[in-house]
């Protein structure tokens, strides 16, 4: 299964069609799927839950300056849908724009507490165990 990105931003829209809320399931556990702007959009994240899922993981990159925005945007889901939220934020440079990163992938409890959190260098993850 591909996911595409549900809301484009800029010009992705002239290279791109936008997909919709989409879940896999892993070993038992249903993730719903977004790809960065997708998780600042309120509807994506309730589509997404309608869907019954178990985690809202999520693939990010911002800008160093805007470190705060996934961070920010999971504890939304989480306490808006009762789930656990990943998010996977790119670390270190990208072009196209991004010459410092943010970074701080984490991972977030259905009560929006950080349980995980790496650091803005690369390399780093964020790791937790949940048991269903």
């Amino acid at each position: 299964m591909a996911y595409g990105k549900a809301y484009l931003h800029g010009s992705e829209a002239a290279r791109f069609v936008p997909g919709e809320p989409a879940v896999i399931e892993v070993d038992g556990w249903r993730l719903g799927l977004a790809v960065c702007r997708d998780t600042g959009i309120t509807e994506h994240a309730a589509k997404t839950a309608a869907l019954g899922i178990d985690g809202y993981v999520a693939g990010v990159v911002h800008a160093d300056h805007e470190a705060e925005v996934h961070g920010e945007r999971a504890r939304r889901v989480a306490a808006d849908h009762g789930v656990w939220v990943v998010t996977a934020a790119f670390a270190g440079p990208t072009g196209g724009g991004f010459d410092r990163t943010s970074g701080r992938s984490g991972i977030w409890s259905a009560g929006g507490e950080l349980v995980a959190e790496a650091s803005a260098a690369p390399d780093e993850i964020a790791r937790a165990v949940f048991i269903k």
